[in-house]
């Protein structure tokens, strides 16, 4: 037994799927290093994690801020081979403003995890301190 399937049948099933692909490839993906000023808004899920990365020179500083509707955890951390440093850690807070000196040459990543067991929106920004 075969089933014939017209290509406009398929056509129209895919095009959903294909505007989901475009619109996620739009998004950075977390991890990504991204050039001031630069912001995000996002929903984390229950237990799940996102990342606003940007690079630093020795002695340049970064402005951040971020507001989230309920309490996450917070960190700016930076990778040294398998090392992570953390200058800033932060548990359960929802509303941030300051200013981050980078003491080396570095790719930093602002950092939120959700602890709790639902989602949380947060928006986040960067930017130049100059």
């Amino acid at each position: 037994m075969s089933i014939a399937v017209s290509n406009s049948k398929i056509e129209a099933q895919m095009r959903p799927l294909l505007a989901l692909a475009v619109l996620l490839a739009a998004q950075p993906a977390a991890g990504q290093i991204r050039e001031p000023p630069a912001s995000m808004e996002t929903r984390l899920a229950a237990g799940a994690f996102d990342e606003l990365c940007f690079e630093l020179g020795a002695g340049e500083s970064m402005r951040y801020s971020f507001d989230a509707d309920a309490p996450l955890d917070f960190n700016v951390h930076w990778h040294q081979g398998g090392v992570v440093s953390y200058p800033v850690r932060i548990a359960a807070v929802a509303r941030l403003g300051a200013v981050f000196r980078s003491p080396n040459k570095e790719a930093y990543c602002l950092m939120w995890s959700n602890r709790s067991r639902t989602s949380v929106p947060l928006r986040a920004r960067i930017d130049r301190d100059e």
